[in-house]
This record gives structure tokens, sequence and C-alpha cells, in this order.
């Protein structure tokens, strides 16, 4: 076990090293003389069981140093050490009981109790950091057992469902933040100003599942044909682990990937077909739910921007990704068909589901960030149940404040929701626009809904 020790005096370091030696085999003493040090090693050289920090430093504030440290490494003990009133005025109460294994060694060391007296109070924080296995270490690993996620995915979290683990080298990995237990943007900012641009998570079973069907799903995106009818599937399919994998792991490369394959399949697919109609008449009505209304949606919204002559690569992109994390976090299957916050169908479900659902746009919006290649695709996917005549949800705002790529995307789910796991029926077609109608008649989605009629030939 590593402990870390933060004192201006290298006299005062090696009364330390001599005494832990010669009591104490498995413990490594790591000594640091300034702020920057500690937190350095803190980020790097750790995990360590607990610090010995002298309160009498006087470059820093040794009472602020202690609470940062505890702010990114986590709880664990503090053995403070110095004058007995000089750890009662630079120590407040709020560090000092930060945790019940905390200690003060009072100087002088020269003292015929030290070695006793270090002896008794190391023991007793080692008792608590064993008891949190700090004792692991850094461990030599295979790195194809570990998924990198971008450092900045972390962000999102407080908290994380998974051991988070950094790369000191291609082979040996430290555990920084344990599961379920919280952590701070400082924690993460501290390996963001050392260059860390990865943080890994071990792959357990479930993991191992996504990554292998990710792999599966994007090598048949690349080959299937667009003019295959089974591409509609294949792309459900995909739909279905890339909310999976998000959803258990947030954005990774892995995602960026499948994302990038199933945009290119869809205009592919969407070129070949040459017609929405054509796609509303050939598209799987067998199956439904929420994997393929954002594939329904993508197709919609797609056609839409073509008709509005938004033919850029970006334009295409935001509209079919947006498509495709849209419902993410919906959270019961048929909630997804849904189009308003009062609707008398959320009877049947429970008050917390129907809460997430009121707030799912927004949530939604949260993993859509990580995309920052596209710009705009949380504001996107935030206001697509947002409604000109403020009768939409989560948020209400002014008509002034929605664009007509918001437009879009909401046009396009409404009809996808009532379209999908329905076979194409033109008459159905021209009911669902004459309500769509009642409901879209300010400003651009006024324009935006003649737009669609007229790709649809329905007035």
């Amino acid at each position: 076990m590593k402990i870390l020790l933060i004192s201006e005096s290298k006299f005062e370091w090696e009364i330390f090293e001599k005494e832990i030696n010669a009591q104490f085999n498995d413990i490594e003493l790591v000594c640091v003389d300034t702020v920057e040090e500690a937190l350095n090693a803190a980020a790097s050289d750790g995990p360590f069981g607990f610090f010995v920090l002298d309160a009498g430093l006087t470059s820093a504030d040794a009472n602020a140093l202690g609470l940062n440290l505890l702010e990114f490494t986590g709880s664990r003990p503090i053995l403070f050490f110095g004058q007995k009133h000089v750890i009662d005025e630079n120590i407040s109460q709020e560090l000092f009981s930060s945790n019940e294994h905390n200690e003060s060694i009072y100087k002088p060391f020269d003292r015929e109790d030290f070695a006793e007296d270090l002896k008794e109070k190391v023991e007793s924080t080692l008792e608590w950091a064993q008891d949190q296995e700090y004792e692991q270490g850094v461990t030599e690993v295979d790195p194809l057992d570990y998924i990198p996620m971008k450092l900045r995915a972390f962000y999102l979290y407080d908290l994380f469902p998974y051991d988070i683990y950094l790369a000191i080298t291609s082979a040996n990995y430290i555990k920084i933040i344990s599961a379920n237990k919280p952590y701070s943007i400082s924690t993460l900012t501290t390996y963001a100003k050392k260059n860390v641009k990865y943080l890994h998570i071990r792959k357990d079973e479930r993991l191992a599942y996504l990554e292998n069907e990710s792999a599966k799903c994007i090598d048949s995106l690349k080959t299937v044909s667009p003019k295959d009818k089974e591409v509609y599937l294949l792309q459900i399919r995909s739909i279905t682990i890339l909310h999976q994998y998000v959803l258990a792991l947030g954005v990774t490369d892995t995602v960026f990937n499948l994302v990038k394959h199933l945009v290119t399949s869809v205009i592919n697919v969407f070129t070949v077909k040459a017609g929405l109609k054509v796609v509303l008449k050939e598209y799987p009505h067998f199956y439904e739910g929420i994997a393929s209304k954002s594939l329904l949606t993508a197709y919609i919204a797609s056609a839409l921007g073509k008709r509005l002559e938004w033919e850029s690569e970006t334009s295409k992109t935001k509209l079919i990704v947006s498509s495709l994390l849209q419902d993410i976090t919906v959270p019961e299957e048929g909630m997804n068909k849904i189009k308003s916050a009062s609707s008398p169908k959320l009877k049947d479900f429970s008050e917390d589901n129907v809460q997430e659902f009121i707030q799912h746009p927004v949530a939604a919006a949260q993993f859509a960030k990580q995309f920052t290649m596209y710009p705009d695709l949380d504001y996107i996917i935030k206001n697509r149940h947002e409604t000109p005549n403020r009768k939409g949800f989560p948020n209400r705002p002014s008509s002034l404040n929605l664009t007509q790529i918001c437009a879009v995307l909401h046009l396009s789910q409404y009809l996808a929701a009532e379209f999908d796991g329905e076979s194409y029926d033109a008459q159905k077609l021209t009911k669902v626009l004459k309500v769509i109608s009642r409901e879209f008649r300010i400003g651009v989605y006024r324009d935006t809904l003649g737009e669609l009629k007229s790709l649809l030939k329905v007035r």
C-alpha cells in the first residue's frame, strides 16, 4: 500500500521513512513538498491508503490542501502532524472530522514514545484503508479486457456504475474511482490538466456482449446492400444495441463508430429508394418500439431535409443522429408513441415513469452533448416535443426560440409515432396530417408542415 506524505522538511521525510520502514513491510511512502506535487501524485502515483499532512506548511494552506485532496480522491484518513496548537489553529473541524480514522501526531519527534505513537496511529488508518481495498494499487492487465471512454464523458455523472481505471502504461492500469462512489468534477479536471484523454472501464459479460454485438452490426452495415429489404431490420437491431450501449456505458469510440455507419446506411438506403413513400410502404410494420420509431423518424427527417434543400453532410447527419438518440431515455416501450404530457395514456404507467417521460428530452440531450462534432444536437433533441403554441413539454419555450430544424424533428417523430408498427395507409396519412395542421400553425412549423404535405402529396 502507498501513503502520501506532504511536508516541506526533508528531515521530517527521513524520520517518517525510517520509522515506517522499520515497522511496516508493506507500506511505500511517497513524499512531496508542494501543493502541485501533492495533487499530481494523487492523480498518477496512487491510490493512496491515507495521507500524512504537515499542519504547519508555510507555502500553502494545509487545511485547503487537505480538503482538495479529499475532494479529488474521495474519503480517506489523514494523519496530521505538528505542534498541538498548530494543528488546532490550522486544521478545521470540517477536515478533522471528515473521517473517523483521522489522527494527530504531535511534535517533537525526538520523544521516547514517538515510534510507538506513530505505529498505533498508522495501524488505525491502515484498518480503514485495507477495508476499502486500496492495497490493490497498480495492476498488470490485458488492455483488451478494458473499454476506453473519453474523459469528458464522465463529466455527465457524479458517480459511475463501474470501477474507473487510468492507464499508467499500455499494460498497467490503476483504479482511480470505485463503482457507485461519488466523485467531483475537480477530480476529472486534474487528469485533464495532465493531458489524460481516456479513462477505462473493465468489461464484464454485458459490456463484452455490447462490444461484440456492436462490432457485428458495424460489419453488417458495411456489407448489406441498401436495396435489401432486410437492411431495415439490421438498422433496428443496430439502434437497439446503440441505445443499450450508451445507457450502460455512455458514449465511447465504439458508439461513435456505430453511429457513423448507421448514418451512412440510412443515407444510402434513402438514396436508393428515391422517395419517402417508397420507404413508408416497405418499412417492416410487424416490429414497433423505441428503436423502430427512431429509425422511421430518421427516414422522414432525411426526406424533409432534402425537400428543404439541406444538402450538406452536416445537416443530413444531424437530422439522423438526433432521430436515433431522441428516445434513448424513454423509460418504457410504448411511451415513445405518446405525444403530450397530459395524454390519458400516461395513466397506464407509474408516477416515476411519467416523470422520467416528461423529462426524457432533456435527459437524451445530455447524451447528445457528447457528440460535439454535430453542433446544436442537444438543443434539437431537447426541444423535439415543444410546440409553437407552448403546449408541448418539458419547458414550453417561446416559438421564437424554436428553429426550423426543431420543427423538422418534431414533425418527423410525430408522423413516425403514428406509422411505427402500422402498414402504410394513404387515408390515415391524410387524417394524421390534418391533426398535425391544427397544432402547428405558427411560423417555421407551419412552413415546414407545408413542405411535408407537398413531399407526401397530401393537401
